[in-house]
């Protein structure tokens, strides 16, 4: 069953490099009005007080930047926000390259369009997809050569995160990558200052959720000291074979 509650799509041919010019909805305080009005009412999908930096971004983005040109690439980016990651992946795809966009939230939509209109996406031969809804109702084929995820995993249930780490790892294609992020001793830190048990207990159940798939897996972790909060960027490369599921949860 299809998940889309809206889709945007852009398809044309390449003419020219991307657009510098401004957009009234990406103005900085646009932004950022926007992304702090979702984290108080969206708190559990919003997961930040602020969109990410320039700085993480372009981590985010480090292992598709070595594979722009060498072959048509498929991207899929999860948890899009207001667009500091999409931005960021546009600069590095062009004629014949596709991103999907997957974001549960509506309100992000006209920022989100915004970003593909200044981006020139249409011109410059992307095909660019936007899907409002959840990830893990949404059904696309596994071919996914990069897949980057904004989704704030520290926010949900040990179960949740399980399933969403299975679910993208099983688009990858053989050796695709997913990078995602999370921000340093997030986990620690709640542990030592929440005194709900229950809270502590599923924070450390996602922590082993998370070792666990990282431990099955090639990964790298590079930290982002010029973000806020400051981040850690993990790339994890798909087997040869498929990705398998992480650990259940007990």
């Amino acid at each position: 069953m299809g998940c889309p509650v809206h889709t945007w799509c852009f398809q044309g041919a390449y003419t020219g490099a991307m657009a510098d010019a401004g957009h009234p909805k990406l103005s900085v305080w646009n932004t950022y009005r926007l992304f702090y009005g979702q984290f108080r009412t969206h708190f559990l999908a919003t997961g930040a007080i602020a969109p990410s930096g320039g700085a993480l971004a372009a981590e985010m983005t480090a292992p598709l930047a070595k594979a722009r040109g060498l072959r048509s690439l498929r991207v899929l980016e999860v948890g899009a926000g207001t667009g500091v990651f999409t931005r960021a992946i546009l600069r590095h795809l062009g004629a014949g390259d596709s991103l999907d966009i997957c974001e549960i939230n509506p309100a992000f939509q006209p920022v989100l369009e915004a970003r593909l209109q200044q981006a020139r996406v249409e011109e410059r031969g992307i095909a660019c997809t936007i899907h409002f809804g959840d990830i893990c109702t949404w059904e696309p084929r596994p071919e996914f050569d990069f897949i980057i995820s904004g989704l704030p995993l520290n926010n949900f249930s040990p179960d949740l995160v399980a399933r969403i780490l299975s679910l993208l790892g099983g688009l990858l294609l053989p050796g695709g990558v997913l990078s995602y992020f999370e921000y340093l001793y997030v986990r620690r830190v709640k542990a030592a200052f929440v005194r709900n048990e229950t809270e502590r207990a599923r924070l450390r159940a996602v922590g082993s959720v998370v070792d666990c798939f990282l431990h099955n897996h090639t990964s790298r972790a590079v930290p982002v000291a010029l973000n806020f909060p400051p981040a850690m960027a993990r790339h994890v490369w798909a087997r040869r074979a498929r990705i398998d599921k992480a650990a259940p949860v007990h």
